[in-house]
């Protein structure tokens, strides 16, 4: 009798019940066979939420034995599955990247998203138009996706895939809410004229702000972004699904879609007539910002978090376009989200809100996401992380040390033996003061990684396909390579990693088992002291084979 088992992770007894008996993973084995007393068992393994365990077995007749007073016996085999957790990305807690505020205090980095007409060189890796640009052609396209084969087509999202988020929202406690930071794509001006501050108070002086220096949200990177040059401009869409299934996307329940269409926000330090509307069925109006008290009573799309299933933007003159569906209210009661997983994406539009190519979109967007109590207190349960890929912006200061960490992925226990491939795009464009950068990946206790298997470390040039077609170059190779480290920029030797793929094969260690909740890895810069860097990095990290395996 052999057992065929599938990884089924938190899914209910039930449907696993149901998976098993309706789904065929049960090879040579008859559920139906009631003469000899056939029975499936389905049970979750205690303290392994990702494992399941399942029990087939039956009376096995033994015929004229019976004469002899012998009773049929019974046969049976158990085998437990497991489906390996998801690899988080980004930082710990419920909240990713970071507001004006937090930015260069507690916080390191903000989320970044770039318009089609940008050139995939300057950090976005999957978003842009892969044929255009100095660095084109390329075939990267976002893991859940048309494209990809993740999703079916469908008109109001981009068939090439947005950037994703997986939000955990804990049982017991209020509902929570999911929201964005700086929803428009808004550019408010550069350096000295630009805004560093969060859209918080009535009060300039009050108003919660970054660190300074490198620390404002750099959108207008790219482009002049003027009053005559609108169509660079990009609207914005953030569509809230609620997963009942860790595997299958296209299972997932639409429950919102906010649209936000983009504002020419370099008056906002005036009085009046703050925000020009640049997209979208106002554009070319124009909006002041009001308040209620000392707080922004409108305009909570810019320097300001929303909650993006119910922000209706009343008072935004037509900048916000909120569509929920039918399903919101079985997920979104008591003033917030019920128990559960979500998804969150996020997609780039032209600045009329019609199409994902647009020819002139070069908009460079940053934004933050969270998840909260719906009274608008911490929820310290909550976990936000991104999903297969992020892309970031990080206007680091290396200091007297000359060196930046950040947390980068989290990787359980579960991984303990296998290898973990890390991918990353143009890592390094900092200007270091002395022509020299060197990046490494450190273990959860903070040293350089490391496997005595060695690790493979390739130049993919700019396309992670170039990985299965073998065409790359090898930068270090195992067994003689050992650490997670190479060289991003070095103008001594011409080496560069500028607008490239950086693939890193990394094996975990058997013994790997670090404290509970002491799960991630970072990302550290090593470069000359003092050096100022404004780097956007995409990076996506997964597993190397199959998640789904029999625990021996």
């Amino acid at each position: 009798m052999q057992i065929a088992m599938i990884g089924l992770g938190r899914m209910g007894a039930n449907m696993a019940q149901r998976l098993m008996r309706g789904g065929h993973p049960v090879v040579g084995f008859d559920p139906a066979d009631a003469a000899n007393a056939t029975f499936i068992t389905v049970s979750p393994v205690i303290n392994h939420p990702n494992r399941l365990q399942v029990t087939v077995g039956r009376n096995a007749p033994i015929f004229l034995m019976e004469l002899f007073g012998f009773k049929p016996y019974v046969v049976k085999r158990t085998a437990i599955a497991t489906y390996l957790p998801p690899i988080s990305l980004g930082e710990p807690g419920s909240q990713m990247g970071g507001s004006l505020g937090e930015m260069g205090r507690t916080r390191s980095f903000f989320l970044r998203t770039e318009g089609w007409a940008t050139d995939r060189g300057e950090g976005d890796a999957f978003t842009p138009n892969p044929l255009g640009g100095a660095f084109g052609p390329s075939d990267d396209v976002h893991r859940i996706s048309v494209v990809s084969g993740t999703l079916t087509s469908n008109p109001l999202v981009s068939d090439r895939g947005g950037y994703e988020y997986r939000i955990t929202v804990p049982a017991g406690g209020p509902g929570r809410m999911v929201q964005v930071y700086n929803a428009a794509f808004s550019p408010d001006g550069n350096g000295g004229s630009a805004n560093y501050c969060d859209n918080n108070n009535v009060n300039s002086w009050a108003r919660t702000c970054s660190s300074g220096g490198n620390n404002w949200y750099h959108e207008n990177d790219g482009s002049a972004f003027n009053i005559n040059a609108a169509s660079n401009y990009s609207t914005m869409r953030y569509s809230l699904y609620r997963v009942d299934n860790p595997f299958i996307r296209n299972s997932d329940v639409l429950l919102s879609q906010l649209t936000v269409y983009p504002i020419d926000a370099r008056r906002w330090n005036q009085g009046s007539n703050q925000y020009l509307i640049m997209g979208g069925p106002r554009r070319g109006q124009t909006v002041t910002q009001q308040y209620l008290g000392s707080s922004p009573s409108n305009m909570l799309i810019y320097h300001n978090w929303i909650d993006v299933a119910t922000y209706m933007g009343a008072q935004d003159n037509g900048l916000v376009s909120l569509q929920q569906t039918g399903a919101l209210g079985t997920y979104y009661r008591g003033g917030g989200l019920v128990a559960g997983t979500y998804r969150l994406r996020v997609d780039n539009l032209d600045n009329m809100g019609t199409t994902f190519t647009g020819s002139t979109a070069l908009g460079h967007k940053g934004y933050a996401v969270r998840a909260l109590n719906g009274d608008l207190s911490s929820c310290a349960t909550c976990e936000v992380a991104g999903w297969d890929e992020i892309c970031f912006f990080t206007p680091f200061e290396s200091g007297s040390g000359g060196s930046f960490t950040m947390s980068l992925f989290q990787l359980p226990p579960d991984y303990a033996g296998l290898t973990v491939n890390i991918d990353i795009f143009d890592v390094g464009d900092v200007g270091s003061s002395n022509g020299y950068v060197k990046i490494n990946i450190l273990d959860p206790s903070g040293a350089v990684a490391r496997s005595p298997k060695g690790i493979n470390i390739y130049d993919l040039g700019a396309r992670r396909s170039n990985l299965g077609a073998r065409n790359y170059t090898v930068l270090a190779g195992a067994p003689g390579n050992t650490n997670a480290s190479f060289v991003a920029e070095d103008t001594t030797s011409g080496q560069s990693t500028d607008n490239r793929w950086i693939h890193v094969e990394l094996p975990i260690p058997d013994t790997y088992n670090p404290p509970p909740g002491q799960y991630w890895w970072s990302m550290q810069y090593l470069t000359g002291p003092g050096t100022v860097a404004t780097d956007t990095v995409t990076v996506a990290v997964g597993l190397k084979g199959g998640p789904v395996h029999l625990v021996p």
